[in-house]
């Protein structure tokens, strides 16, 4: 494997932990090991990702008034 620079591995760090959390069940609690690599962290909101796939999937809003999410 070719050597990577800490942005690369950022990177790959953060499309991993997103794909877990997308994978995961409501209320399912996702764990990531970070060590160095971040010296900020960016917090997520999951609300914000869930309402934007809700969105993708059902974009009339056919489920107005419905607490389905």
């Amino acid at each position: 494997m070719a050597h990577l620079s800490k942005k690369q591995r950022q990177e790959r760090l953060m499309e991993e932990f997103l794909r877990r959390i997308r994978e995961a069940s409501p209320g399912e609690r996702v764990y990531a090991a970070v060590g160095d690599l971040f010296e900020a962290a960016e917090v997520h909101d999951l609300n914000e990702v869930r309402t934007a796939r809700h969105a993708a999937v059902d974009p009339g809003g056919g489920d107005e008034g419905k607490d389905g999410c």
